[in-house]
């Protein structure tokens, strides 16, 4: 794929990133790629009040990421296009690998840490103990 334009880049933080900077937003499409779903499915799985799963929704309907369907006197939401769960995950993955990459080096830290506490030459509180000192 060819590296993207300036307005392609705008658009994509504009509609996409935005879509999916916030957490609770996130939550419902992980939920909506299980199944489509009433607004008051989701406030019962997500614990949430209705009010702020609507909100959310919307913001996801606008940037075009969710659809909805009227059903009689309810709203059916669904994911427009489910590669944005691939999208997702595939951030899941890096942010592991990052985590997974930091606690090693916190590690070395530590260690590192750790052997410049010790006493010059390493094992002389040892020997002086031995020696009686």
């Amino acid at each position: 794929m060819r590296k993207p334009t300036a307005e392609e880049l705008h658009l994509m933080h504009q509609e996409l990133c935005s879509a999916i900077n916030d957490p609770t937003r996130i939550a419902i499409l992980y939920e909506l790629a299980e199944e489509s779903r009433h607004v008051s499915s989701l406030v019962a799985a997500l614990d949430l009040p209705q009010g702020t799963v609507s909100r959310h929704l919307k913001i996801l309907r606008e940037r075009g990421v969710v659809v909805a369907a009227r059903e009689a006197n309810r709203v059916r939401y669904a994911l427009a296009d489910p590669r944005v769960i691939d999208v997702l995950d595939t951030l899941r993955g890096m942010l592991r690998d990052l985590l997974r990459r930091q606690q090693r080096t916190a590690a070395r830290m530590g260690s590192v840490s750790a052997t410049a506490r010790r006493p010059s030459g390493g094992t002389g509180g040892r020997r002086k103990r031995e020696a009686g000192g």
